[in-house]
């Protein structure tokens, strides 16, 4: 291998609306705010309070989510791809009065407004069981067995912010015009009756004949034409939902040379993660304008949307279960996928890296390993402690200074952060070398570089399920 040389999005915009929709949206809300007074029990779902059930938007057709599975005090709602999970299932806890609180499975915390907000677009979150009036909601119908979730504090509804149809969509509240991001489907999953079959937990591209193969593919982003290298499964299933790997090259590298492993051959291809993955993984070379990663106005993190559409759309991918990695310039990139696609993405591994592509965001948690030499003079070890830092505070992982190796001691130090929220640790490998993709093991030939660097990131990849 060749060394190198939360602004949340608006809310549906209602303006352009016939005057007479809006009046029958202020005549629902004025309604609603009668009824929550003395609410009256939805007809459209009957609630037993010993069943679980997974709530479905009306307008994205994706599951109420406990982002990542956390259970902390203050984690975020969204929405995801519907796959039955624990984080995925609720129950209701009667509060009186036709209201409910609305427990987590996972976690055993409530859904709750923030704050006690009253505001549009007041956050969505998980927390500890008080009964407050904030953790209160009641059912209103909607037509087609849907229901509102209507909170006793604010008289508004949960709704998924400006009708999004992503994953990691956030879940708000919003004044009450019955909008189809603010319905949803009450699915009993706990062995009662479910009116719908449980879909894969896949994406879209489940379930259909695959529309992309192995090989180079060009797709056009941002108005510009790009490439990238797809490495499929060679017993690939279109019902079993795959990882997807992210490898972006170093300066001066290739798609060619990330996809074949270049000087180190196979053993070394896509970082080593086509041999660890073993027929598991879905993995992607991108290629960087100028053989590099600028990065300019966003353009790299657009393509990386880009692809992910694409890929998505045509194989069977698990979006829970994407990755970035990347050497030198291609870990300046997957550091610049954690600031500004955390919510994405389920972790990166950045090995010799620096700021040099940007980072827009970085203020969300992120499963996040660097891996660093100490005696790099490229790009020098303090700036990968700093990458690795901001993710230990993102993720809020107890700071620390870890044990590094001697110099001339040819071995390597790995140390996992504690502390960190659950289901995002930072992982840190500091080794005795220079600029190159991995610990030395006794040697500076590459072979051994590879042995310990690509078993160590795929075990960090792997341990999300």
């Amino acid at each position: 291998m060749k060394a190198l040389g939360e602004a949340r999005p608006a809310s549906r915009q209602r303006s352009g609306w016939r005057s007479g929709l809006a009046a029958a949206a202020a005549a629902v809300m004025a309604t609603s705010t009668l009824v929550a007074v003395n609410a009256a029990p939805a007809t459209a779902a009957t609630v037993d309070t010993n069943a679980s059930y997974v709530l479905v938007n009306r307008n994205s057709g994706k599951a109420l989510d406990l982002y990542a599975s956390a259970t902390n005090d203050g984690a975020r709602i969204s929405q995801w791809t519907r796959n039955n999970g624990v984080n995925q299932q609720w129950q209701f806890v009667d509060s009186g009065g036709g209201y409910y609180r609305i427990k987590s499975r996972h976690s055993g915390k409530v859904l709750d407004v923030s704050g006690f907000s009253t505001a549009d677009g007041g956050a969505i979150v998980q927390w500890s069981d008080l009964n407050g009036t904030n953790q209160q909601f009641r059912l209103a119908d909607s037509d087609g067995g849907y229901v509102r979730l209507i909170n006793r504090n604010s008289n508004k509804a949960i709704e998924v912010q400006g009708a999004s149809t992503a994953d990691g969509g956030n879940v708000v509240q919003y004044a009450d015009w019955n909008g189809t991001n603010q319905q949803w489907q009450l699915v009993r999953v706990d062995g009662g009756t479910d009116p719908t079959t449980p879909p894969p937990s896949g994406g879209s591209g489940c379930g259909k004949a695959p529309a992309l193969a192995s090989g180079t593919h060009t797709i056009q982003s941002n108005g510009k034409t790009r490439t990238f290298i797809l490495r499929v499964p060679a017993n690939y299933n279109n019902s079993n939902p795959y990882r997807l790997i992210f490898a972006f090259h170093w300066r001066g590298g290739t798609m060619q040379e990330i996809s074949s492993g270049g000087t180190s051959g196979t053993p070394w291809s896509y970082y080593g993660q086509q041999e660890q993955s073993n027929n598991t993984a879905i993995l992607v070379a991108p290629q960087g304008f100028g053989n590099g990663w600028g990065n300019s106005g966003g353009e790299d993190i657009t393509f990386v949307d880009d692809m992910i559409s694409r890929i998505e759309s045509s194989l069977c991918v698990n979006p829970r279960q994407r990755f970035a990695l990347g050497f030198s310039w291609g870990g300046g990139m997957s550091y610049a996928v954690a600031c500004a696609r955390a919510n994405a993405f389920r972790a990166v591994a950045v090995i010799s890296g620096g700021q040099i592509s940007g980072c827009s965001g970085g203020t969300q948690p992120i499963a996040y390993f660097g891996l660093h030499g100490i005696s790099d003079n490229v790009l020098g070890i303090s700036g990968g402690r700093a990458l690795r830092d901001t993710f230990v505070r993102n993720n809020g992982c107890t700071a620390q200074s870890p044990r590094e190796p001697a110099a001339g001691s040819r071995t390597h130090v790995t140390t996992t952060y504690s502390g960190c929220r659950a289901g995002y640790p930072v992982q840190w490998a500091a080794y005795d070398n220079g600029h190159m993709p991995g610990p030395v093991d006794g040697t500076y030939a590459e072979s051994g570089i590879t042995t310990w660097t690509k078993g160590e990131i795929w075990r960090f990849f792997a341990q999300f399920s």
